[in-house]
């Protein structure tokens, strides 16, 4: 008897586990495929690459996404006519890190484009490039004559057919927009400022009043909470924020201020008293 009911116990263990595994399999994003614009055909199959292989596309370039949390590459080649294009959809894993790479790969003498994805971007007659969501996309012209107007259809349908959100990630709120210099807006996704406590920051560069300097936005790291070799120097401040500050040789002092959730970071000011007051002064609305 006793044999039978430890069978049976452990045949509703195999049971339970194989549940369990089974959501976390259907728990996993479904597969993403190239969408095909209307005109265009694919051109064989579907190339996918991971981190481990990446480096086989993107050579040079490899190590940079990475950095910012790469997980997969799917690059279909299309024609229409004699003209061809490459397009390559990149899961970035996170909206942040997405937004991090594209605003790296973004080039200052591009076209923007309305009501593509998130964000877009035309360099004609060259390439395009897409944010939306997860997904960093190249558009590249492979051959033949490829307009502006016929690379910004493909481009608004390659966005259309992907999933996901097409707002920008809702963490950009975080940065305060008084003194914001236009286009300044990016994402680090490790060693911010050179500094290895400084993980997963939203920054942007500022002027207020003449003065100029750096304002990030970041969540508490383990590197930074348990500061470790008293790199920084911790207190409390206004209205039980805790404050960070570390001086860094030839370029000042940096401050961070807030709490267990959320902190507010800035650099370029030597006078760590003057950084500090200009967060609580941001913080306020002031």
């Amino acid at each position: 008897m006793r044999g039978l009911v430890v069978r049976r116990l452990a045949i509703l263990t195999m049971a339970a586990l194989l549940l369990l595994l089974a959501g976390a399999v259907a728990a996993q994003p479904a597969e993403v495929h190239v969408p095909v614009p209307e005109g265009w055909t694919a051109v064989d199959e579907e190339y996918r690459f991971g981190p481990e292989n990446l480096w086989e596309y993107i050579n040079g370039a490899a190590d940079l996404f990475l950095t910012y949390g790469f997980q997969e590459l799917v690059v279909l080649d299309m024609e229409q006519g004699d003209a061809a294009l490459s397009v390559s959809v990149y899961d970035m894993g996170r909206q942040l890190d997405a937004f991090g790479i594209y605003e790296s790969e973004k080039p200052a003498d591009g076209d923007g484009i309305d009501g593509v994805g998130a964000a877009a971007v035309l360099q004609p007659p060259y390439r395009g490039l897409i944010l939306k969501d997860r997904w960093y996309v190249k558009v590249e012209v492979g051959g033949g004559d490829v307009d502006a107007p016929v690379l910004e259809a493909a481009m608004r349908d390659i966005a259309a057919g992907l999933p996901g959100s097409d707002d920008l990630p809702a963490a950009l709120l975080a940065l305060p927009s008084k003194g914001r210099k236009p286009g300044t807006v990016a994402y680090t996704g490790s060693s911010f400022l050179g500094l290895d406590d400084l993980e997963g920051c939203l920054h942007a560069d500022y002027e207020v009043d003449g003065v100029g300097f750096k304002l990030f936005v970041m969540k508490p790291s383990k590197g930074l909470q348990a500061n470790k070799r008293g790199k920084w120097s911790v207190s409390d401040g206004k209205d039980g924020a805790t404050v960070y500050r570390r001086e860094i040789p030839y370029t000042g002092t940096v401050v961070l201020m807030g709490d267990d959730e959320q902190l507010l970071g800035v650099s370029g000011f030597t006078d760590g008293d003057q950084a500090q007051a200009l967060l609580e002064s941001m913080k306020d609305g002031s």
